[in-house]
C-alpha cells in the first residue's frame, strides 16, 4: 500500500503553478521579473511551458548556492568567494505555499538551512496547451560596496517533468524539459549547442545608494553558475526522505 501511494505521488508531481488561460507557448522557461535592483524584494514567477504535447506533472528548481559555484567576471573565471561581490547571498528565494491547484510543495535547503531551490506536487498536472507560472518571493542580495560589480547575473536551473523516469530516458521526447547548463557534465545537462538553458536573474547595483568606487573605472559584470556537484545533489526531488524523481 505504501509503495502504491508513493507511485501515485510520483505520477502526480507538479509545481505549484498559476495556470493561464492563454494558448501561447514560451520559447524558454524564464523569470517574470528577470532584473532587480540590489536590496529590493518582489513576488516573482517562473514562466514556462510543458513538454511538447505532454502535460507537465512536475518541476524542480535550483539556485546556485554560492559555495562551490563558478564565478565569472567579465567572462573570466574568478577564484575568490561570492562575498567579493554580494554581501548577503543565500536564502534569497522563498516558495509561496498555494493549494489552489496542487497539494504538495517544499523548499530545498543546503546544510546551513539556506533555500537553494524548490519543488511542488500532488495535483492533476498542467495541460500541455497552457502556460504556467511558479510563484515565489525573491529578495535581491546587496552588492558589496567595495567591489567593482555593476551587476551580478545568477543562473537558475529548472526541470519541467512530464513523465517520471530514470535519467536514462531524459533524451526521449516529451519526458522532461531541462532548462539547465549544457556543459556541467551531469545527467541534468541540457542538450544544446549553446549554453542558454537556465533562467537568468540580473541584480543591478544601485548607483545612487551604492556608487562604484572611484578606482573601478567602468566597473565589471559578474555571473554565478552552479557546480556539477550541487546540481547532482539539489536537482532530484525528495519526498518524506525518499527520492521520487528521477527514479
Amino acid at each position: 500500500m505504501k509503495k502504491r501511494k508513493l507511485k501515485i505521488l510520483t505520477l502526480t508531481l507538479v509545481t505549484t503553478m498559476l495556470v493561464s488561460v492563454g494558448q501561447s507557448v514560451l520559447a524558454h522557461t524564464r523569470l517574470d521579473i528577470p532584473t532587480m535592483t540590489e536590496g529590493t524584494r518582489a513576488i516573482n514567477h517562473l514562466l514556462g511551458h510543458t513538454c511538447g504535447e505532454n502535460n507537465a506533472i512536475g518541476t524542480s528548481v535550483v539556485f546556485p548556492d554560492g559555495i562551490d559555484s563558478t564565478i565569472l567576471v567579465n567572462g573570466q573565471p574568478h577564484s575568490g568567494p561570492i562575498t567579493d561581490f554580494l554581501t548577503n547571498y543565500g536564502n534569497n528565494a522563498q516558495l509561496i505555499f498555494n493549494r489552489a491547484v496542487f497539494d504538495h510543495m517544499d523548499e530545498k535547503t543546503d546544510p546551513n538551512g539556506n533555500v537553494v531551490g524548490f519543488w511542488a506536487g500532488g495535483g492533476p498536472g498542467v495541460p500541455h496547451n497552457l502556460t504556467m507560472a511558479t510563484q515565489f518571493r525573491l529578495t535581491a542580495p546587496s552588492i558589496e560596496p567595495a567591489s567593482c560589480a555593476n551587476s551580478v547575473k545568477v543562473y537558475v536551473s529548472i526541470a519541467t517533468i512530464c513523465k517520471i523516469t530514470g535519467v536514462d530516458q531524459f533524451g526521449v521526447e516529451g519526458v522532461v524539459d531541462l532548462w539547465t547548463h549544457n556543459n556541467l557534465g551531469t545527467p541534468f545537462d541540457r542538450v544544446s549547442a549553446e549554453d542558454d538553458g537556465p533562467a537568468p536573474l540580473t541584480i543591478n547595483r544601485d548607483l545612487t545608494k551604492n556608487p562604484l568606487p572611484s578606482s573601478c573605472s567602468a566597473g565589471v559584470d559578474v555571473e554565478v553558475k552552479p557546480s556539477a556537484a550541487q546540481i547532482n545533489r539539489d536537482m532530484p526531488i525528495k519526498f518524506e526522505g525518499q527520492q521520487v524523481w528521477p527514479q
